[in-house]
């Protein structure tokens, strides 16, 4: 007898906010690219744990930075991912402010689309949804935040993930913007974690909203090389911390932990807006 173990399709929109440098884009092509290499491989080892039901994902780019590119209609993905960018999310830039209007609609409006933010994403998702509450986007006092670091996440964060062993996980960085919040969440907000240098290191609106102020999707060559590109632009200072960001660059991560973490988000059940 065979046994035809039942699939779901992911259908992902992944939102590019910035065109990586051309070194890197050959190996391993743009943002969507990028994070389509993620979630299949985070896929896969979900699907390792999982014998009676297999996903598969279908990741489509859309450039809504450069060509105003955005899925339309919404509905027909499951989630919208939001990528990293050297801006910063306040700049008053009207694609920025386009995109966190078209997020809040769909938050607003289209409660079966995930919305997951990373880096850049992270900070603009906090921008557009939390700046009544007295979040805001700043540059890190604390300076950048570059290579493989550990995520300390909070007890409620972790408990709506069962692939977690712990309570760490750890990826690349590669930032000095952060969130900033100066009062509580909202009702179903909840705090991901900190770490040393960074105290907001994402949030979890359960089946709906989840970000990582880190970069998951990023291995040891594209940060390396990212790295690199953001001091040849004057961007990181050449000084003497340069050496020690490559070292943590070269250090062992958990990438698939977060991203089995992301499958499991964009599987789970929408909450009601309170």
């Amino acid at each position: 007898m065979t046994v035809v173990t039942p699939r779901r399709k992911l259908r992902i929109a992944v939102l590019c906010c910035f065109p990586i440098p051309e070194n890197i884009a050959k190996d391993r092509g743009q943002f969507d690219d990028i994070f389509a290499s993620w979630i299949l491989a985070s896929v896969n080892a979900y699907n390792a744990k999982k014998p009676n039901g297999q996903i598969i994902a279908e990741v489509t780019g859309f450039d809504v930075i450069l060509k105003d590119e955005y899925p339309l209609p919404v509905e027909d993905f499951d989630a919208l991912i939001v990528t990293g960018s050297v801006a910063s999310a306040y700049d008053d830039e009207p694609c920025f402010h386009k995109l966190a209007a078209f997020l809040r609609d769909v938050y607003e409006n289209s409660p079966t689309v995930k919305i997951f933010g990373g880096c850049f994403g992270h900070q603009l998702i906090g921008q557009a949804f939390l700046s009544k509450h007295g979040a805001g986007v700043v540059k890190n006092p604390k300076g950048w935040e570059i290579g493989v670091h550990q995520v300390s996440l909070s007890e409620d964060f972790a408990s709506h993930f069962p692939c977690l062993k712990g309570d760490t996980v750890s990826y690349q960085f590669l930032h000095q913007d952060v969130v900033q919040l100066d009062g509580p969440l909202p009702p179903n907000w909840v705090h991901m974690g900190a770490s040393p240098l960074c105290e907001v290191q994402g949030f979890l609106v359960p089946g709906r909203v989840l970000t990582y102020q880190g970069h998951p999707e990023f291995d040891t060559f594209i940060n390396k090389w990212s790295t690199l590109a953001l001091q040849q632009s004057g961007m990181i200072p050449d000084d003497e911390k340069m050496k020690e960001y490559l070292r943590l660059v070269d250090q062992d991560d958990t990438r698939l932990l977060a991203g089995e973490m992301a499958v499991q988000f964009f599987l789970s059940q929408p909450t009601l807006i309170e």
